[in-house]
């Protein structure tokens, strides 16, 4: 379970810490759509902050689209994620697509949907998906290209699928040069997406976050006092990672830069001793230690992933089925 812990000496408020936490577990699915958060009382023992200050945290949450409040209840995290897969290894059929078939017009028929309206629904609805996969969007906020770059880097190795990456800000002009599309987004920005691109007309993948596990655990284990070095394209990334650590681990040493401008970078490599960093700033950071010819550089450590196993099976399963895989899954026509 993610433990939400705030340092007071850090220099970030004690509330924006406190929402980055947030974020990153609901993003990342350490708390899964439709699971209760902690309520006002227990964040308020765990973490020292006053009532009104988790409550407006809460409420900015809300606002962003990503936790929903249950009057006499909670606060619960908003479902905004498509279904995912049980599994990451693609399971063998265990019903026969024709039961599910059936079954599924059986209870169209039940409602009282005639079968060449049936057939319209089936058509229609599968019609929209292939053309909506046909076009595909990564897009965040123009200040967040770098993670973009980093998700469509990911998205692209494991589909073999046209792609590009829109600023948010350019997104509504974009789209008004097509019908339908498919949107890929972070759970942050879903909200934003859905008020430019209606969800009827445009499939929208909201996609979860890897959680980092091995990462934090590593950073766990780091001697006291330690200086680590974080890098990254995203200034996102990199503040809320910092927020994270400093929750972690207030003795190390911390250090953040993007891998431009190349001063500021040498400057991190020649003060830490272990250095993060995500796969798109590994081969600059590569370049500047064959450059400095550290006397001991540091140890580096390469962050491959952005993207949740998860929501990478998800987008195959939903982008990448091809005619050849929809032929294995019919069984042949036996005469």
């Amino acid at each position: 379970m993610f433990s939400f812990r705030i340092q007071s000496e850090s220099d970030i408020p004690a509330a924006e810490q406190l929402r980055d936490q947030l974020q990153f577990a609901i993003a990342s699915q350490q708390f899964p759509p439709e699971k209760r958060l902690p309520s006002l009382r227990q964040l308020e023992m765990s973490t020292g902050l006053h009532r009104n200050t988790i409550g407006k945290v809460y409420r900015e949450l809300e606002a962003l689209g990503l936790v929903k409040s249950v009057p006499g209840s909670g606060v619960y995290v908003q479902d905004n994620f498509p279904a995912m897969p049980r599994s990451t290894v693609a399971p063998r059929l265990t019903v026969r697509p024709q039961s599910i078939c059936d079954q599924a017009i059986q209870q169209l028929l039940e409602q009282g949907y005639s079968l060449p309206q049936i057939r319209h629904l089936f058509c229609e609805n599968l019609d929209w998906r292939l053309a909506a996969a046909a076009q595909v969007f990564v897009t965040v906020p123009e200040q967040e290209l770098g993670a973009g770059q980093w998700i469509l880097q990911e998205i692209s190795q494991a589909i073999a699928l046209p792609m590009q990456l829109i600023p948010l800000e350019t997104l509504a002009e974009r789209l008004t040069h097509f019908t339908t599309a498919t949107i890929i987004t972070t759970p942050y920005f879903v909200q934003i997406v859905e008020a430019i691109a209606p969800p009827e007309k445009f499939q929208i993948i909201p996609l979860s976050l890897h959680d980092y596990a091995e990462e934090l655990q590593l950073i766990r284990a780091l001697p006291q006092n330690h200086r680590l070095g974080l890098v990254s394209v995203s200034p996102g990334i990199l503040h809320a990672a910092r927020t994270i650590i400093e929750s972690l681990r207030p003795d190390l040493t911390l250090t953040t830069s993007r891998p431009e401008p190349l001063t500021r970078l040498d400057s991190l490599l020649e003060r830490s001793q272990t250095v993060l960093c995500d796969r798109l700033s590994l081969v600059t950071i590569q370049q500047q230690l064959t450059q400095l010819q550290l006397h001991q550089p540091p140890h580096l450590i390469s962050c491959q992933n952005y993207i949740s196993e998860t929501s990478l099976t998800l987008l195959q399963q939903t982008l990448s089925t091809t005619n050849a895989q929809i032929n294995h899954l019919i069984d042949p026509v036996t005469p």
